[in-house]
């Protein structure tokens, strides 16, 4: 009848992949959550190219395994909540690299009990992490502002504004020419009949 009692259900539930952003240098969080608030005995955050090397991070029956952490990893993760309150097994990630980005899984093993029998549920939550440079990023946005039309690489907008400032200075410049040759003109003319009204 004990063994009865004892016997172990597993309930897999998967999610989908989360897309996490974070600049060099700054530190970042991987969330992951247990829908479940009751005991979570195992958790595992694992890197997909790194696995054979060890973890990211590995928790089990209330306490941290350094000796299964990937040395990449030493000291610089940490829990966002020590005691995994609600279900929050999220990962804080610290001073980001470039070696740092990809993909991130994170497997909970939460321990449960419902009519008296023993329940395991098992929580995969996958994150895609990109690792970015905000130098670079503050430079494009500054070119984007500058030139907001060519943002997509376009230069025909900025070509087309070019030619159309040439034009209005050509005119510019042949009307001047004109106005000049008309005043000119003028004044010869007015010259001419004066020397005509000395004369006679």
């Amino acid at each position: 009848m004990n063994k009865c009692l004892l016997i172990l259900s597993f309930i897999y539930l998967a999610e989908g992949q989360q897309e996490v952003s974070v600049h060099l240098k700054q530190d970042v969080t991987l969330v992951c959550q247990s829908s479940s608030v009751e005991n979570i005995s195992v958790l595992m955050w694992s890197r997909s190219d790194l696995n054979s090397d060890g973890y990211v991070y590995f928790y089990r029956n209330k306490r941290c395994f350094e000796s299964y952490q990937h040395p990449w990893f030493h000291g610089r993760v940490m829990l966002r909540d020590a005691g995994m309150k609600g279900g929050d097994a999220s990962l804080i990630l610290k001073n980001a690299t470039f070696k740092d980005a990809g993909i991130y899984k994170c497997h909970l093993l939460v321990r449960e009990l419902v009519e008296s029998r023993r329940s395991h549920s098992e929580i995969s939550q996958v994150i895609n992490l990109t690792v970015t440079d905000a130098a670079e990023a503050r430079g494009n946005m500054r070119d984007n502002l500058i030139h907001p039309e060519d943002a997509d690489g376009n230069t025909q907008s900025r070509d087309a504004a070019a030619g159309r400032s040439h034009v209005v200075a050509v005119v510019a410049l042949v009307a001047a020419v004109a106005v000049l040759v008309v005043a000119g003109f003028i004044t010869i003319r007015s010259l001419t009949r004066k020397t005509k009204a000395v004369l006679y």
